[in-house]
């Protein structure tokens, strides 16, 4: 294996040493001054550049291999797509008014200080005004805090890209930046010059128009590189500048992201409570449907990956918790609701939505009267909608019973959904359409089951398919969900603590304005001593 890879790291130097070598061995025997003053000099850039490319492409492709997938994708400044974010609909949409704007914005945009200046300033109000479309002043809705964690954020992007992209951007110093700016007025002067030179030259008109026509080609060809490289450059800076802003205006700068991978929240606290150790924020995973549907029978039939019961509490009075386990699943809790029996009781389901981050949903497909199931989703769907902070969870609706749709007395599994040629496929696909048309569920959201004790049950494999299927989604949705709860149980925290250290800080100074001991950088032996005598006794009532 080590001499293989030997042998590949030798071709590739050879390879790479000849694409290095081959332009100025071919420099040499030309000469410089003669294809400049020939007009070959173009010629030979361009074919040295395609000798360059074609033998890079050998050594990336025959003897390196492809590239790897996550090179290709940051080499793709669209690869990263908002549903890959921990972002609200919200968001998304303001990431889409940022691809917008980098895409129609123009190289001369950052010809300048001002005006690059002025292209984030376009950004940040475009991200503002989508995130605060209620506030007169969208601009300023953010902390100092936040403000300095994006200039953060922004920086450390912009130097990624400026040390991957331009030659020697790791080694341009701010003196040399500098240099070039005080001297850039030469540049004027040497193009006032050089238009002299094109003057003077006219005395040979011949010579003097096929070295004009030859500039005019290589400046033309100079002219492309630097638009283009500054087009990348300026979509560069309006993507990251817009990533920094929605972060800062959707809240995500309100703590460190180490915090926000730590934190518990207090209903998860309160179902891990008999767990054996604390673990990382797990999600959650709501069961609910009307009472009869056969979420308990659901529940057994989910017993092998059900751990201890975490909350022991009935389930008739209060949501019960499981610690949910299984292949290819995160840390999961399985959050067991009370049995929905009219529309009256939707406050508490509704709350039980609220802290999780995927909903199971179970509905009988033997049974027609389906209102207070479409109810009941749609004031969780408007309960999320009326939320721009938060992410709705995935939805899945379970569809149990099916054994009991026609034919009544046959059950004769596996039965093949996508051709629907038997008698109890075709009835199952019809309740599949009618359950989802009614309840607003596509037919990739609806998994039929059957999880009575009488038999073994039916499809459950399908149904986890689903949910490890929709578990980076849900993982989306519990950060979220996460922040926010740091947020909400931080606020009076933080308050406290920030009126606590005033408290201090107006004690020092005022006991430093009066002349006090310690404030005065020398202290006697008997103020020492009593300082003494008082740290004595307050260790004593301590």
């Amino acid at each position: 294996m080590n001499d293989k890879r030997k042998d590949l790291s030798y071709s590739r130097a050879v390879l790479l040493g000849i694409a290095l070598l081959l332009p100025t061995a071919s420099l040499i025997p030309l000469g410089g001054l003669w294809l400049w003053q020939q007009g070959y000099v173009v010629y030979w850039a361009i074919a040295t550049c395609f000798v360059v490319a074609g033998l890079y492409y050998v050594q990336a492709r025959i003897v390196a291999g492809p590239a790897p997938a996550g090179l290709a994708q940051s080499l793709d400044e669209g690869a990263q797509s908002a549903d890959e974010q921990a972002w609200t609909p919200r968001q998304a949409e303001a990431w889409n008014d940022v691809k917008a704007l980098a895409a129609s914005v123009d190289a001369q945009r950052m010809a300048s200080r001002d005006a690059a200046l002025n292209l984030g300033l376009e950004t940040i109000e475009t991200v503002a005004r989508r995130l605060h479309p209620e506030r007169s002043d969208p601009l300023l809705q953010f902390t100092v805090p936040e403000a300095l964690a994006v200039v953060e954020r922004a920086s450390n992007g912009m130097r990624e890209f400026i040390t991957t992209t331009f030659p020697f951007g790791d080694r341009i110093t701010v003196a040399q930046l500098m240099w070039l700016y005080r001297w850039r007025g030469a540049l004027n002067l040497a193009e006032k010059g050089y238009d002299l030179w094109r003057i003077v030259r006219l005395l040979n008109p011949l010579s003097a128009a096929s070295q004009e026509l030859r500039e005019r080609f290589t400046r033309e060809i100079y002219d492309m590189g630097r638009e283009h490289l500054g087009r990348r450059l300026a979509r560069a800076y309006v993507k990251e500048v817009g990533r920094a802003a929605i972060d800062l205006y959707g809240g995500a700068l309100r703590v460190t992201p180490t915090k926000l991978q730590g934190h518990v929240t207090a209903a998860s606290r309160e179902d891990m409570a008999a767990a054996a150790g604390r673990e990382a924020e797990p999600i959650r995973i709501l069961l609910a449907g009307q009472t009869g549907a056969g979420k308990s029978t659901l529940l057994n039939a989910l017993a092998n990956a059900v751990e201890a019961e975490v909350d022991a509490m009935p389930a008739t009075t209060r949501p019960t918790a499981y610690k949910l386990t299984h292949e290819g699943m995160p840390a999961a809790l399985l959050i067991d609701s009370p049995g929905l029996t009219d529309a009256g009781s939707l406050g508490a389901l509704i709350e039980s939505a609220a802290r999780a981050d995927m909903v199971l949903w179970v509905s009988s497909a033997t049974r027609a009267a389906r209102e207070t199931d479409r109810q009941a989703l749609a004031a969780i769907r408007n309960h999320f909608a009326a939320a721009p902070n938060r992410r709705r969870p995935p939805m899945l609706l379970v569809l149990t019973h099916i054994d009991g749709l026609r034919p009544f007395r046959e059950w004769e599994p596996p039965y093949d959904l996508t051709a629907g040629t038997r008698a109890k496929s075709q009835s199952i696909l019809g309740a599949m359409q009618a359950a989802g048309s009614e309840l607003g569920f596509a037919s990739g959201e609806i998994v039929p089951v059957r999880v009575d004790i009488a038999v073994a049950p039916y499809n459950i494999d399908a149904l986890w398919g689903k949910i490890i299927e929709l578990a980076p989604e849900a993982q989306r949705a519990r950060l979220l969900r996460t922040l926010s709860d740091i947020v909400d149980a931080s606020s009076w925290a933080t308050v406290w603590s920030q009126a606590a250290n005033a408290g201090r800080v107006i004690k020092d100074t005022f006991l430093s304005r009066n002349g006090h001991p310690e404030s005065e950088g020398t202290s006697s032996p008997k103020a020492e001593q009593a300082q003494q005598g008082n740290s004595s006794v307050g260790g004593k009532q301590d």
